[in-house]
């Protein structure tokens, strides 16, 4: 009984401090940018496995796209499938003010969602070294080190040390979980540099384009990732990062090169 009057005060408190942080206005403006998002990528995945199943596979010189819109339909998919389990409680809290066991069903998206992001890049990677296969230039080391970091980085987000289901800041531990990340961005932009170097099939504004939006991505992920339970305001930034990976799919899906 105690304990159900505990969950009881914790999600009133929790609604008192949604609704004195954000007015309704910018809740329901969050929440809908959130709707549009998932629209969007659950629609780009959608396209991209139609676009793929038509690509030709008698004509040899229509194979870079078929892997083209493979792997991005792998990418659409593991973004929105992932971001669904953090941005959906998100959407109920913002619309309702508040959401039984909100904790837990936030905490557990934004888990779920930085594994599936870490994944993300492993599939990115590939895609760029499959477009423009080479096997005296191919990634293979810097493809090793992704998947090694992505597993150090899985372990890590595991630890209950990162309080995925507490409003209490850790900033040590979101330095630790980060780092990996971080060296997976950079070892991912000098991957594309490569593949930059040795593009046949495709334009290398296509290269350039992914190689600013992953530095962008990351350079308004990692304020929020360090300061936002501390400092809330600071989670505007995740917008222009899901704006970025918005372009990245629609770029990958309809961009011509």
């Amino acid at each position: 009984m105690n304990a159900r009057l505990n969950d009881l005060n914790s999600d009133k408190i929790d609604a008192a401090i949604i609704t004195e942080e954000k007015p309704l206005g910018a809740r329901l403006g969050e929440a809908g940018f959130c709707i549009v998002y998932l629209i969007f990528i659950f629609f780009i995945a959608i396209w991209m496995r139609k676009a793929s199943q038509n690509v030709p596979a008698t004509e040899s010189i229509a194979r870079p796209d078929y892997y083209r819109y493979s792997f991005g339909f792998l990418m659409a998919a593991l973004l929105g499938g992932g971001d669904a389990f953090h941005l959906v409680p998100r959407i109920i809290v913002n619309i309702k003010g508040k959401m039984w066991k909100e904790n837990i069903f936030l905490g557990a998206g934004n888990l779920i969602s930085s594994i599936t992001m870490t994944l993300f890049y492993n599939i990115l990677i590939a895609w760029g070294d499959t477009l423009e296969f080479s096997p005296a230039k191919y990634n293979y080391w810097i493809e090793q080190a992704v998947l090694i970091l992505t597993f150090i980085r899985i372990v890590l987000l595991l630890f209950p040390q990162n309080k995925w289901y507490s409003k209490e800041p850790n900033r040590r531990w979101a330095i630790i979980r980060n780092v990996p990340f971080v060296l997976i961005g950079i070892l991912v932009i000098v991957g594309f540099f490569n593949v930059l170097a040795r593009a046949i099939n495709y334009s290398g504004s296509l290269y350039i384009t992914i190689i600013v939006l992953v530095f962008l991505s990351f350079a308004f992920y990692l304020p929020v990732a360090l300061f936002g339970k501390e400092k809330p305001k600071v989670g505007i930034l995740m917008i222009p990062k899901t704006i970025c990976y918005m372009i990245m799919m629609a770029v990958i899906a309809f961009g011509k090169f």
